[in-house]
């Protein structure tokens, strides 16, 4: 039990010792590094999937900031131009544009979602990013019932 307590605070002991020393150090760098290599696969696959970075053919020199590698990495058709969702019901000529929610915005996203059919995200979302159009295509009639609809719990609506 000494012997141990030597070896574990560094004190000399003998060779025999050392090599079992020399051993656990090594063991426990080698531990280090699969640790460190694991870390690193597991970066380049959450890369890979979540923004379609392709770690294989990066060229360090090139790349100065991240603005540049995400231009150069990541497919900016693929995302979004808007935040929010956009109906397209495909009946008609006409689109809606909430222009201001008003006072009660709570309101108006309860109304919007049951007119839309969107989750609280969806409609948190339009009622935040105003001027939104919301939804496209859609034939005069319903564009003006909806426009009622929203315009009486306090939102401003355009149709166009």
């Amino acid at each position: 039990l000494d012997q141990l307590y030597d070896i574990m605070n560094g004190r000399s002991v003998g060779r025999p010792f050392l090599y079992l020393r020399g051993l656990c150090i090594m063991n426990m760098t080698l531990l280090y590094c699969a640790f460190a290599f694991m870390l690193i696969i597991i970066a380049r696959d959450y890369l890979k999937k979540k923004y379609n970075i392709d770690m294989d053919n990066i060229n360090v020199k090139e790349i100065k900031t991240f603005n540049d590698l995400k231009n150069k990495f990541i497919n900016s058709s693929s995302t979004p131009t808007v935040s929010y969702p956009v109906i397209k019901k495909g009946t008609g000529k006409c689109s809606l544009t909430l222009v201001n929610a008003g006072a009660n915005k709570a309101t108006v996203m309860a109304t919007l979602r049951q007119i839309t059919g969107l989750d609280y995200a969806s409609a948190k979302k339009v009622v935040e990013s105003v001027p939104a159009t919301f939804m496209t295509s859609i034939s005069d009639k319903e564009a003006d019932l909806t426009k009622k609809a929203l315009e009486f719990v306090g939102a401003k609506i355009e149709i166009q």
